[in-house]
């Protein structure tokens, strides 16, 4: 009997709630639905909006509309224009409390001023609207209509934030995306209604104002530079734009922005150049620009001196390369104290943001990857291998020198700004190199990055110099090969073995040698070691006779220990 008892329940609990409202899950059939019967206001009620009063409400009530087979019904209060049926676009939109459900609707005046404000209605105007109340079961509704009167504020709307959008703009006709205004405030910060932002439009397309990136916001247009309502404005010439809104006057104004740049003793051309920065796009603009000086310079647009930039005073970053920046002739009309912007030396990217977020200017400092390695080349086989970096330097100095792992190995001597090695230095992969202008080490370092240190690719004798000048510095080393050849019309036929160098100064190579020919150790044709001694050992000089000592055929193992002028060296042929 449990068990019956508990079937029993639930179906006599199914039945109490197949009783009660439907939750609109069936299907369209042949039922119907009744129109809402409106309570208030009253047919032809005017309502006199008090702009003293924002929040005093108009409420809307009626009551509700019936199914007959008891679907769930919820309603949406609208005002729409006299006569109008058009209930999915209306001047505004309300939906009752409980999802829905309920039967009425508080209104505060400053709600309803704003739509009809949105809507076109002038200021202090007599609207003649409808309020309808739409009750929705499923797919089937039933509307109930009546007429009323809203007298707008005395005082017209000036909204407080401005949105461009439209086909034209940089975020498209996509409301998400429209861009927002930066919004002007007078000497006091007290809002002017006067709205600028820096942007981007596309020749060919329109775009407008609205007061919010929402379409029942209002949406603003015109022509010939004047603010209407519901208008689209067809764009200019492609290109960057300044853009001003006046709502207070309701003007606007479009000025072509063709270059932002830099101008003063900080950067190329001094206060007589111009250095263009590139736009980036949403009001920004960048470059990396190399910096002369810690001089002062400006941004200008259009080459204009009645459109600088310059930097607020005391918004400068710790750094002293940002800060907040606004035009000259803004901050001379708001009392904001403005000053040149402090430039500072080497590559940076400059960076001018435009944008609502505030005017900014940044420089970050481009940290160049200087290989500062003597030694490596394409092809360090070459018989002559050279290369160059660039360095840091300042003004040329009087002495320098060349460091090994915190050791002077080389005083360089100078020519001018030119500071050069004269005689070969044996350089090794497995040490740190370093340019000092002190011997010891205790004064500026010459490099081409942050860390001072120079590497070596591979051990060879090198030439170094340090051009101030050009601010760089440039290496050289020679590989040496054994020729081997048949004096006697062998010369195409010659043997040319490679020698492979070890520290310091030596070169070494083994091979077959062939009796009565003719060696040379040579570097073409830069340096051609040869000797007129017929001995396995001896002196070999720079542009010496051919060497004639090979008189026994054999694999042979030579070796020539070079002078650090590369002028001469110790050979030695030793047959295996």
């Amino acid at each position: 009997m449990k068990k019956i008892f508990i079937y029993l329940s639930l179906i006599l609990l199914s039945a109490a709630w197949s009783c009660s409202e439907k939750d609109n899950m069936e299907p369209v059939g042949n039922w119907e639905i009744t129109a809402p019967g409106l309570v208030m206001p009253n047919a032809n009620t005017n309502v006199s909006l008090d702009e003293n009063e924002p929040d005093a409400a108009t409420r809307f009530e009626w009551t509700a509309s019936t199914t007959t087979n008891r679907f769930l019904v919820q309603y949406t209060l609208v005002l729409v224009p006299t006569g109008s049926t058009d209930y999915d676009h209306p001047i505004l939109s309300a939906t009752p409390a409980n999802a829905g459900k309920d039967t009425w609707v508080a209104l505060t005046a400053e709600q309803i001023d704003y739509a009809l404000w949105a809507a076109c209605y002038p200021a202090n105007a007599e609207v003649k609207l409808q309020w309808v109340v739409v009750a929705k079961a499923i797919e089937k509704k039933a509307v109930e209509t009546r007429e009323i009167t809203f007298k707008r504020f005395e005082t017209e709307y000036v909204p407080t934030t401005l949105f461009l959008t439209g086909e034209a703009t940089e975020g498209g006709a996509d409301l998400t995306k429209a861009l927002p205004f930066r919004a002007l405030t007078d000497a006091d910060k007290n809002p002017t209604g006067v709205f600028e932002i820096y942007t981007h439009l596309t020749k060919g397309s329109t775009y407008f104002f609205r007061d919010q990136a929402d379409a029942h916001s209002r949406k603003m247009g015109g022509a010939d530079g004047k603010v209407t309502c519901g208008s689209d404005i067809a764009a200019p010439e492609t290109g960057e734009y300044r853009i001003t809104v006046d709502l207070v006057n309701n003007t606007y104004n479009v000025l072509l922005i063709d270059r932002w740049s830099l101008v003063g003793d900080a950067v190329e051309g001094g206060w007589g150049g111009d250095v263009p920065l590139a736009y980036v796009g949403k009001g920004v603009w960048e470059k990396e620009v190399p910096f002369l000086s810690e001089s002062g310079f400006v941004f200008r647009a259009n080459g204009d001196w009645g459109l600088l930039m310059k930097r607020i005073k005391n918004t400068a970053t710790a750094n002293n390369k940002g800060g907040k920046v606004i035009l000259e002739s803004e901050g001379n009309d708001t009392g904001v104290a403005f000053e040149d912007i402090p430039g500072t030396t080497g590559l940076h990217k400059v960076t001018l943001s435009l944008t609502p977020a505030g005017y900014t200017y940044t420089l970050t400092k481009i940290v160049v990857v200087v290989e500062t390695i003597i030694g490596k080349a394409t092809d360090i086989t070459a018989n002559a291998v050279s290369g160059t970096f660039t360095v840091e330097t300042t003004n040329t100095p009087s002495e320098l020198y060349l460091l090994e792992d915190g050791k002077m190995i080389l005083k360089f001597t100078k020519d001018g700004d030119i500071f050069k090695s004269v005689k070969y230095v044996p350089l090794q992969a497995s040490k740190n190199y370093e340019i000092n202008t002190a011997e010891d080490g205790s004064g500026d370092v010459v490099d081409g990055d942050e860390d001072g240190i120079i590497t070596v690719d591979h051990d060879q004798a090198y030439t170094v110099n340090v051009d101030f000048d050009q601010k760089e510095l440039s290496w050289k080393h020679y590989n040496l090969k054994l020729f081997h050849w048949n004096n006697d019309g062998g010369w195409d036929q010659r043997q040319e073995l490679v020698m492979a160098y070890s520290h310091p100064f030596t070169f070494t190579t083994t091979g077959d040698l062939t009796a009565g020919f003719d060696s040379k150790i040579n570097s073409p044709w830069d340096i051609e070691f040869g000797s007129s001694s017929t001995s396995l050992t001896g002196t070999m000089v720079v542009k010496g006779p051919n060497y004639k000592g090979i008189t026994s055929t054999g694999t042979y193992k030579a070796t020539i220990v070079v002078a650090d002028d590369f002028a001469s060296g110790e050979y030695t042929f030793v047959k295996q």
